[in-house]
């Protein structure tokens, strides 16, 4: 995993940054914001039985988020936290450690996660809406996942990721672009519970590598409106092994990833909505499939504004590269030159 991330960011320091067109993708004219957001985070396990109809869940029940935020250029630095109170306590509590960074440049997008969830409630088709009863909380069944995913955007000169998800960019004229990649994913399943019958589960870590393609659009049906969806396909090699046994077999599985959002995009304020998804499977069975699935679903709201004096460090947007691999060494340019 280290090797995969030392990897993606090499690859992205090299590509530099994009030539873009005016008339499609533009900086905000008000270059700094507050932000306060609200968020809802999911991770679930999926059984879908063989017929399509039938599904056993279990998904974890972690309080809903508030959060703050700094925006400057094309920077942005943000802090949330689920209060206790905010959480259904007749599903049952999870105790988790997240985090998520999703970072949209001009050329190329990167998703990281690294979750460890403990404690998940179960439901049915027919029985989602219903109170969990004792027998269908779960404190001890653990699912843990940690991973990149990384994406090159074709046409970087007219279509945002920005602009659609991080609002540090403004899409002025409808575009889409091909989305182009790969991930590397590591997952791990312990105490799975008994489900029924016809799902003979064991507890598992599995490894998953692969490439992926995908599409995105931003739709600019009025001026201070924006609609954005992106859709991605991948096949993963799996390395899975049984926690019970040791055994390991190889396996080929797909991966979804989903992105959506709309919102009002004017100077002075900004509202949106928008939802990440990633599901990962793990196994196709004669009887069933099973795949883990993490949603991030949140509302946000922007006031940006100019600065009566500016402040000399928030001129510049903050230079992760150089954050990591320090300054460009210009004598040994000239000299390979």
């Amino acid at each position: 995993m280290r090797n995969f991330l030392i990897i993606v960011f090499v690859f992205c320091s090299v590509l530099g940054f994009a030539q873009v067109d005016s008339l499609y993708v533009k900086e905000h004219k008000q270059p700094y914001g507050v932000k306060i957001a609200f968020g809802k985070d999911i991770l679930a396990l999926d059984y879908t039985l063989e017929d399509g109809k039938n599904k056993q869940t279990y998904q974890s029940n972690k309080p809903t988020s508030i959060g703050l935020g700094f925006l400057w250029r094309s920077s942005s630095l943000s802090f949330s936290y689920g209060f206790s109170f905010m959480r259904d306590k007749e599903k049952g509590k999870t105790k988790a450690t997240d985090f998520q960074y999703h970072y949209y440049g001009d050329k190329f997008l990167i998703d990281l996660y690294y979750k460890r969830n403990k404690g998940f409630y179960s439901y049915t088709n027919d029985t989602k809406e219903n109170i969990p009863s004792d027998d269908n909380i779960f404190p001890d069944f653990k699912i843990h996942m940690y991973g990149g995913l990384f994406q090159y955007v074709w046409n970087s000169e007219k279509y945002s990721l920005g602009a659609a998800y991080d609002f540090n960019k403004t899409q002025f004229k409808s575009a889409g672009s091909l989305l182009l990649g790969g991930g590397v994913f590591y997952s791990s399943l312990r105490n799975i519970p008994v489900a029924s019958d016809a799902i003979d589960d064991y507890d598992k870590k599995t490894y998953h590598f692969g490439p992926n393609i995908g599409y995105g659009y931003n739709w600019v049906p009025f001026k201070k409106v924006l609609v954005a969806g992106a859709i991605t396909l991948g096949v993963n090699g799996a390395v899975e092994e049984n926690l019970l046994t040791r055994k390991t077999v190889f396996i080929v599985n797909p991966s979804v990833i989903g992105r959506f959002s709309i919102g009002y995009i004017g100077e002075n304020w900004i509202v949106s909505a928008s939802t990440l998804s990633n599901g990962l499977y793990l196994n196709f069975k004669e009887t069933y499939q099973s795949s883990l699935l993490t949603s991030t679903f949140s509302f946000t709201v922007i006031k940006r504004f100019k600065l009566k004096k500016e402040i000399p460090f928030l001129q510049k947007d903050y230079d992760w590269k150089e954050a990591i691999f320090g300054k460009k060494n210009n004598e040994l340019v000239s000299d390979i030159e």
